[in-house]
């Protein structure tokens, strides 16, 4: 037996008779290895995470954002020419001004003198029309002694008599005139707001019509809010809306942060636009806020503030996370067999992360938040129930 080990291992062929080997005791072990028993394998339940839904009555709210502008923004602009011969201390940029407040004066004895040579005018005229009554009450009583027949119009003086009155009118129309020029050699606003910009001052002479600064209004602000058409459905407004009163219109709640601070300042949207945007497809509702500089601080002009519009109520309705929304109507009940069931619902709106629907459910339902790429009616779950914190 040895002498057959050495004659092997001093073979040439001891790789072949080794590898030749391997295979042979591969195939010994596998066929004698047990087989196992074929069966059919049940699909295990899918583990998923469901909510209750809660039942609540609930106002919605749209959450939007803008930038202030101001309702009104006008160019100071006289209406008579002369030099300036005294401005008030508010009128500078920047400068408070209320309504009806002096801020300019230009010199007035130009229209001083005009308008004492228009007071003397009438009363020239006043007495050449005296003169045309007395006279033609003279011509018709002559007539009336003397003459034979009709008289000619001419004759009663009746055509002097309308020339002395439009003189007279006229003479009139000049002092009204020369009173209205010297009054707007005063400059005033017609209402309370802010100087934007001065571009004129004491001293100069300027023509009606120049460009002496410009102001606006501080009595109210107006914010362009950018909706949806389906955020202006929450609202319950139509496009080309516009309230009859300030309070009609849906509340609006203004947040900005200033100086470290969060503030808040209340308005009501006024009017929404008549046409969607061809190119963001947006619908913009304008807000207004009033008298927002008589606040503190004031509202100002420029700034870029976060909006939360009060929309309508809704009562009854479902609150779920968005999760549980699938293909844009539906949900996944798991029902007491722990088994899927499909069913249609109607989104009316959403509240932060979560959406409010209608639909034939309770407030038991278990309703699933997980997502599930396959899901069908009957398919074998695993309920777990998911912790929602509620937001304080």
């Amino acid at each position: 037996m040895k002498n057959l080990f050495r004659v092997i291992f001093k073979s040439r062929f001891l790789p072949v008779i080794i590898i030749t080997f391997g295979f042979f005791m591969a195939f010994i072990i596998t066929s004698t290895d047990p087989k196992p028993n074929k069966g059919i394998e049940i699909p295990k339940p899918i583990a998923v995470f469901f909510e209750n839904p809660l039942k609540r009555d609930i106002t919605l709210k749209v959450s939007t954002n803008g930038e202030v502008r101001s309702v009104t923004e006008i160019n100071v602009i006289p209406q008579v020419s002369g030099r300036i011969v005294r401005v008030a201390d508010e009128f500078i940029d920047g400068g408070n001004i209320k309504k009806g407040q002096p801020l300019i004066w230009i010199d007035d004895r130009d229209y001083k003198l005009a308008s004492i040579s228009a007071e003397s005018r009438v009363a020239q005229a006043k007495k050449l029309l005296e003169r045309e009554i007395a006279e033609g009450e003279l011509a018709k009583k002559d007539w009336e002694e003397l003459g034979e027949g009709e008289a000619s119009p001419l004759t009663l003086r009746i055509p002097q008599l309308e020339e002395a009155q439009a003189l007279l009118n006229a003479a009139e129309a000049d002092l009204e005139k020369a009173k209205l020029n010297l009054e707007r050699t005063v400059i005033s606003l017609p209402f309370d707001g802010l100087i934007k910009k001065k571009n004129a001052g004491i001293g100069q002479y300027v023509n009606a019509g120049s460009i002496l600064g410009s102001a606006f209004s501080t009595e109210k602000v107006l914010i362009p809010l950018p909706l949806t058409d389906t955020e202006l459905s929450y609202l319950g407004l139509p496009l080309g809306y516009e309230s009859k009163e300030y309070l009609d219109g849906p509340r609006v709640i203004f947040r900005s942060f200033i100086s470290r601070k969060n503030i808040e300042w209340t308005g009501r949207i006024t009017r929404t636009s008549g046409s969607i945007d061809s190119l963001t497809r947006l619908v913009y509702a304008y807000a207004e806020v009033i008298n927002p500089y008589d606040q503190t601080p004031p509202l100002a002009i420029g700034t870029y503030v976060d909006a939360e519009i009060e929309g309508n109520f809704i009562s009854g309705g479902f609150v779920i996370s968005n999760a549980a929304i699938k293909n844009g109507n539906e949900i996944y009940l798991i029902d007491d067999n722990n088994k899927l069931k499909i069913k249609k619902i109607e989104v009316v709106g959403t509240e932060n992360e979560d959406v409010i629907i209608f639909g034939d459910i309770n407030e038991n339902d278990m309703i699933v938040v997980s997502t599930l790429n396959t899901g069908y009616e009957g398919m074998e779950l695993t309920p777990m129930q998911l912790d929602k914190v509620e937001e304080l």
